[in-house]
């Protein structure tokens, strides 16, 4: 039986009401959004009725609830999927309320510190990447880029940055004020006009939100940029921790999260239908490398990191999964 029949209709209207922030957040990149929904899911630990606060199954079906709801609003995001099925996983063998909550609260603890790490030791990498003096690129929002062109700064390197806007949610200006705020000099500029300041720039980095075997699934625009990085010869550098790869058989759930018309064009005239997909799929052969917390890896590399199967995923999400 779906674990999920236990749960009653203002039960599942809560849980999609912890989500919708989640999936109303169009400009913090993948890592972000994923220590966002460890509050969700520490929120979750309470929803259950006062008369019901006991009920151990319950509570699996609020969390798995949640765990599904979260990578629903946002497909392309792979850290949800870990984070849920690293919830679900401690879980799974929990018989009390009380201890579901400690093995949540562990899960959640360990899942925040490996996202931080990760992004420490990235930035220690991409810090060798970043030429004195020079230009880099940097596309869209990633907080892991934000933290390595940070760090690198802090540690005394003087450079420049040029970001564009990326269209249609411009989320390339928190990008800009970010950097800024950090005391690193930023040219601003609109999407159409990369190809008139990329030459200029010594690399260019990009986040990425999923990968695997077929290449990093990124912001729209990123296949774009690494089409004229290598027209232009500017070597292109996806940041990401291991925790974004992900089983072949979601890699495509991106193309599913189309977002309102209105966010391209607000009224647009009878018979111009619009297209607001967001993501798009960059091959490993148009990266100069991908910067993860063991390393710069080229395409020969990452086969040790890609899910070849289901074997370590929750039955849950095995089940969304084959349902999508």
């Amino acid at each position: 039986m779906d674990e999920l029949e236990n749960l009653d209709d203002p039960l599942k209207t809560q849980i999609a009401n912890l989500a919708l922030p989640i999936k109303d957040d169009l400009l913090s990149g993948a890592a972000e959004i994923a220590l966002r929904a460890i509050s969700v899911f520490q929120t979750a630990l309470n929803l259950a009725p006062a008369d019901k606060k006991e009920d151990a199954p319950l509570l699996k079906s609020i969390l798995t609830a949640t765990a599904k709801a979260l990578i629903d609003v946002q497909p392309a995001m792979a850290p949800l999927l870990h984070l849920g099925n690293s919830v679900l996983s401690a879980i799974d063998n929990a018989t009390s309320v009380g201890e579901i909550k400690v093995k949540t609260d562990e899960a959640l603890t360990k899942f925040e510190y490996t996202l931080c790490a990760s992004a420490a030791t990235i930035a220690d990498l991409a810090y060798d990447l970043i030429d004195p003096g020079e230009l880099i690129f940097a596309y869209s929002f990633s907080s892991t880029v934000v933290s390595c062109l940070l760090n690198a700064r802090a540690r005394g390197r003087f450079f420049r940055v040029v970001c564009t806007e990326a269209r249609p949610s411009m989320e390339g200006r928190k990008l800009a004020s970010r950097l800024a705020s950090g005391g690193i000099e930023v040219i601003h500029t609109f999407d159409n006009a990369m190809g008139l300041v990329l030459g200029n720039c010594s690399a260019a980095f990009m986040g990425c939100d999923c990968i695997a075997r077929p290449g990093v699934v990124n912001k729209v625009g990123s296949w774009m940029l690494a089409v004229a990085c290598r027209e232009l010869k500017v070597p292109l550098y996806a940041l990401s921790g291991t925790e974004k790869f992900i089983p072949d058989d979601r890699m495509f759930d991106f193309e599913k999260h189309e977002r309102p018309a209105a966010e391209v064009w607000d009224n647009s005239p009878r018979g111009v239908a619009i297209l607001n997909h967001q993501f798009d799929l960059v091959p490993y052969d148009l990266l100069t490398g991908l910067v993860t917390e063991h390393g710069i890896l080229k395409e020969s590399d990452i086969e040790p990191y890609l899910v070849n199967s289901n074997s370590t995923m929750h039955r849950a999400l095995i089940l969304e999964a084959s349902t999508r």
